[in-house]
Order: C-alpha cells, then structure tokens, then sequence
C-alpha cells in the first residue's frame, strides 16, 4: 500500500530549489572560502619551501665556512710550530755562537796571559842575571879586599 500511495521517482519543484541553493552556496562558499583557503595554503607552502632553501643554503655556507675555518686554523696551527722551530733555531745558534765567542775570548786571555807570564819572566831573569853580576862584583870585591865597580879606580 505504501508503494502504491505515492512514492515518486521523479523529482518536484522542490528538488530543483534546493538544488539552486546548493548551487549558490557552493558558488559562495567556493568563492569566498575555499579559494582563499586555499590560496593561504599555497603561500604557506611557498613560504616554507623558500625558507627550507634558504636553511639548506645557510647549512651549506656554514659547512663551507667551518670548513675554511678548519683550513685556516690548521694552517695557523702550522705556521706557529715554523715559528716555534726558527726561534728554537735562532736560540741554538745564539747559543753556539756565545760559547764560540766565550771560547775564543778565554783564549785570547788565556795567550795575554802566557804572554805577561812570559814578559815578566824574561824580565825577572834578566833583572836577576844583572843583580848576580852585580852580587857577583860585590862578592869578588870584598874578598879582594876593593872595588871591581867600573866607575872607580
């Protein structure tokens, strides 16, 4: 009986009013939701990827960076031990040059020395060769009994 009554597979004029306000909301809504939505979406994907790109070229430039960094430092790491080891080179030769240096001048005092030594003990022979001629004189004179001097008799 209900089949009969009144069921209906065509639609009424109701269905077509809803289907306008279906259509006229969906136009509105797509209008001024969905498309601006959507278009904040896209700019929020934009804006990510540009800054992700902008992160990846500031962790390349960092990379870049430490390594001359690295580079720089290893390099100042050795100039320092060149440095190091020339003054180390410098100190040794000042070294061997002061005790060369030492050397030589204890030398040269040392042949003064023996020159002086020498001086005076030419000198002290020969002060004592005219004393013991004198002594001798005096000697000779006294048991002679009178003067050997020459400037007497």
């Amino acid at each position: 009986m209900l089949l009969a009554e009144g069921v209906r597979l065509l639609p009424d004029k109701t269905f077509f009013i809803q289907l306008g306000f279906f259509l006229v909301l969906l136009f509105v809504m797509t209008r001024f939701v969905f498309k601006p939505i959507l278009k904040v979406l896209e700019l929020r994907k934009l804006h990510t990827e540009g800054e992700k790109k902008k992160i990846e070229d500031l962790a390349k430039r960092t990379e870049g960076l430490m390594k001359e960094y690295e580079t720089k430092l290893t390099a100042a790491h050795q100039e320092a031990i060149q440095v190091k080891e020339a003054i180390r080179r410098e100190g040794q030769e000042a070294g061997s040059k002061l005790v060369s240096e030492s050397k030589e001048a204890a030398k040269n005092e040392i042949e003064r020395v023996k020159k002086e030594i020498t001086e005076s003990a030419t000198k002290a022979k020969t002060d004592l060769e005219k004393q013991a001629k004198q002594l001798g004189t005096e000697i000779a004179g006294k048991v002679l009994g009178r003067n050997l001097t020459g400037n007497g008799h």
